[in-house]
């Protein structure tokens, strides 16, 4: 997760990001209420420590700006002025509040919270969102939310998939889609047509040729090689003879 800390002193701006060092967290810092408004732009931070006083603004009005972005960040607040700032952070839309000083045990456990809150609540929107289409695929069905879930999961997989289903109901477009939403998307997307490549020459397709097979002067990758890194779709692969599957 990206985090955004907004603290116009540049000590503790250091301190803080000392505290959370080892933790995973992408740290992006800002000192005044301008800065942090263009960082809110420019990095999109998941969540945001916020200091409520900033020599150029109020970290209040920079709370009013969070909770109109889409997806909306996590906020805690820090103040070194009782709760009542606190308060009416909360009040406007702040997920929590430290009380200054504090230690890297309670940023990091109060961080720890909000990111966790965060992740439930955009879990629970997505669920209920009815989503038109998932990369070329369209639909608003049950049956194709479900679908778009389990292409979802498929895709941050390492795992072999089996599309099954009629000609023509769209297994190349799931293989695609499941492509696109992989960390392997960079990489080629090869889909073969295992049914229109003759039986004897399957196996040269698939695995290559060496130098001098067939009177070939050169070497021979196959689509298996060609597709490292990426997808290879093996469309059709019950129309080949069993012995070839």
């Amino acid at each position: 997760m990206k985090i955004l800390i907004v603290e116009d002193s540049s000590t503790l701006c250091a301190i803080y990001e000392a505290y959370l060092d080892g933790t995973g967290y992408e740290v992006h810092k800002a000192e005044t209420f301008t800065d942090a408004l263009m960082s809110l732009e420019s990095v999109k931070p998941d969540l945001i420590l916020l200091d409520i006083e900033l020599p150029d603004g109020n970290g209040l009005d920079l709370l009013a700006e969070t909770v109109l972005m889409t997806p909306q960040p996590a906020v805690v607040v820090m103040t070194g002025h009782g709760v009542e700032f606190a308060d009416q952070a909360i009040e406007r839309g702040a997920d929590d509040f430290l009380s200054k000083p504090f230690d890297a045990s309670r940023l990091r456990v109060t961080l720890s919270n909000a990111a966790q809150r965060l992740e439930l609540t955009q879990k629970l929107t997505k669920l209920g969102e009815t989503r038109e289409r998932l990369g070329p695929m369209y639909g608003r069905s049950t049956v194709m939310q479900a679908v778009y879930t389990t292409i979802e999961s498929l895709a941050s997989s390492r795992a072999t998939a089996m599309i099954t289903g009629e000609s023509g109901t769209g297994k190349e477009l799931a293989a695609r889609a499941i492509h696109d939403l992989s960390a392997r998307a960079p990489g080629a997307f090869i889909a073969v047509n295992c049914a229109a490549i003759p039986n004897d020459l399957i196996e040269s397709e698939l695995f290559g040729e060496a130098a001098g097979v067939r009177g070939n002067s050169n070497p021979r990758d196959g689509l298996i090689r060609q597709s490292d890194g990426g997808t290879l779709f093996l469309d059709e692969v019950c129309d080949m003879p069993f012995e070839l599957q």
